[in-house]
């Protein structure tokens, strides 16, 4: 009979307790490996960014509503709301802020890049801007028109503007430097595959064998024995001969460039190969060739060897051949 499955044993189960706690822990591992990764710092900057700027924005509209105020005062005067000029000088405050600070954010963006900013013009029209921001906010509270001078309006009336000022100035500088650290964040590259090992080329096709050479009929003959070596014999220099007076002495006069080059082997049946062969044969001795000489190093028959040994004999004093 077959076993059921019920007679197989069952793992034991962990306690809860203890599944809880792995639970988090495998959490953690996953939090942690998370947080090592450089990509987590981008984000970061990023929140604190925006954090940031809308926090400074939210400070620059409500002071840049206070400056509104004190311009319109300025500007409008004794005007009354159904003057359509009471109601354009409410725009005027707004114009001024919003130039400087779409200003401001240009030199932001300079300065994120490590580009600097040396023109006159845009310092002069950002002291202009707060100028005139600075002076129709204090004059209506210099001179009132109504009752006596406010230290607390005179105080509210030159610091705003000044805040107001300074903050369009930080905003842009806050967000140039958080975009240099976001840039500043290296992030770890997948290392590029390695290139393939090229092909070795393939074996060049073996030369075909030259053809052979066909020599021509030569009737053998009894090979002649080597000459013994020489035995070198010390003789004493023999004594200068003295020429008469009487017998011209004749001077050998130059060859010419045609009895320089070697002689020719042609008609002889032997391959190109083995003439370079014989011509290298003859410019390594520094003594005549003979045709043993050539026999041995290319293994002709001796009656060719010989003729080629004549056709390298040098020439008598008589112009002829040995």
């Amino acid at each position: 009979m077959e076993k059921r499955d019920t007679d197989k044993p069952r793992p034991a189960k962990q306690p809860r307790p203890v599944r809880k706690l792995s639970k988090r822990l495998d959490v953690a591992r996953q939090l942690h490996d998370l947080e090592q990764g450089a990509a987590l710092d981008i984000v970061d900057i990023e929140r604190l960014r925006v954090s940031v700027t809308r926090s400074l924005w939210l400070f620059l509209a409500i002071g840049s509503v206070f400056t509104t105020t004190g311009v319109q005062d300025f500007l409008a005067g004794h005007l009354t709301p159904a003057d359509p000029v009471w109601w354009g000088c409410w725009g005027v405050e707004p114009c001024l802020v919003g130039i400087l600070i779409t200003v401001l954010r240009w030199e932001a963006a300079m300065i994120a890049r490590d580009i600097e900013i040396d023109s006159k013009a845009v310092d002069w029209l950002k002291r202009f801007l707060l100028g005139s921001t600075l002076v129709m906010n204090v004059v209506p509270a210099l001179w009132p028109r109504e009752g006596g001078i406010s230290a607390g309006m005179l105080a509210a009336h030159f610091m705003v503007p000044i805040l107001v000022f300074f903050l369009a100035e930080v905003m842009p500088i806050v967000q140039a430097r958080c975009t240099q650290a976001r840039r500043a964040i290296t992030l770890p590259t997948n290392a590029p595959a390695p290139a393939p090992a090229p092909e070795p080329a393939p074996a060049p096709a073996p030369a075909p064998a030259p053809a052979p050479v066909t020599m021509p009929a030569v009737v053998a003959e009894p090979a002649t024995p080597a000459p013994p070596a020489p035995v070198p014999v010390s003789v004493a220099a023999p004594a200068p001969v003295e020429v008469p007076a009487s017998v011209p002495v004749r001077r050998e006069e130059p060859t010419s460039d045609a009895a320089a080059e070697p002689p020719a082997l042609d008609g002889l049946g032997i391959p190109t190969g083995m003439q370079a062969q014989i011509r290298r044969l003859v410019a390594d001795l520094d003594r005549p060739v003979t045709a043993v000489d050539i026999q041995q190093a290319t293994r002709l028959p001796m009656s060719i060897a010989a003729r080629v040994a004549d056709r390298f004999s040098p020439a008598t004093a008589n112009g002829y051949t040995h």
